[in-house]
């Protein structure tokens, strides 16, 4: 049986915590290296539902993208996360920026999904590249299908035509230096999550589109890089049912 530093060595050699950024906490939050492996459970979140689908499925070990350890001071919530993990003896590992900004990470992954050309990184997380020309409405369209999300909404006008692309997954609508950069740098709109309204009317000022995911549907893919990377381990590998997408359209 592989021991729990096992499965995070296989991990860290595709996406080191060296590329983590400064305000996370990717890495072992809960757990013993030591440990052995009795199963693993692979998610997008650590919640009681995983937890609990985790010891139901026998595992010892979930693997998420994002962690339960976030900021000095956890909410209540996050902080009640560990303590079950805690009394039920799981090991909780969580890679979260580092596989946003790794190789075959995360946004590699959508940015292949939605045949971005000439490919560049932006500023270690974010992914530059040009499309096919297609107009504002209709790319919205093409990548609400593609990421299966119910709830995207986008910026800019209806017949913009998009050509050149800035993407970055999770909360990288939000971003205000991605905005300045898309501005200084011609992008014609901007694929992420969690924009807010003095950001969008920003980008709406600059000229600057916006496309805006969902944070769960651009990230989902983890679970499948993750297996994908630990494919030696694929007997005792389970990818949790219990981790959905808690937003519904009403569509």
């Amino acid at each position: 049986m592989p021991k729990v530093k096992d499965i995070i060595d296989i991990i860290e050699s595709k996406a080191p915590l060296t590329l983590a950024l400064d305000f996370d906490s990717a890495g072992l939050n809960v757990g013993n290296l030591a440990e052995e492996v009795k199963g693993i459970l692979l998610a997008q979140n650590a919640t009681y539902s995983t937890l609990e689908e985790c010891a139901r499925e026998g595992a010892n070990m979930l693997i998420t993208h994002h962690p339960c350890v976030f900021g000095e001071e956890p909410d209540k919530y996050m902080q009640s996360l560990v303590a079950k993990a805690k009394d039920m003896g799981l090991n909780l590992y969580s890679c979260h920026t580092n596989l946003d900004c790794c190789n075959g990470g995360l946004n590699d992954f959508v940015v292949q999904i939605l045949g971005m050309q000439n490919v560049s990184i932006i500023d270690g997380c974010a992914r530059g590249g040009v499309i096919k020309p297609i107009q504002l409405k209709e790319f919205a369209k093409f990548v609400a299908k593609t990421l299966d999300d119910e709830c995207v909404k986008y910026v800019g006008e209806d017949d913009k035509v998009i050509k050149k692309v800035a993407l970055c997954t999770g909360a990288g609508a939000r971003d205000e230096e991605l905005v300045e950069y898309a501005k200084d740098n011609a992008v014609d709109c901007i694929i992420g999550g969690e924009s807010k309204l003095s950001l969008a009317l920003m980008a709406k000022d600059y000229g600057v589109s916006i496309i805006d995911i969902g944070h769960y549907t651009s990230e989902i893919a983890c679970v499948k890089i993750f297996k994908e990377w630990l494919k030696e381990y694929e007997y005792m590998i389970r990818i949790s049912k219990t981790d959905t997408n808690p937003y519904k359209s009403i569509k």
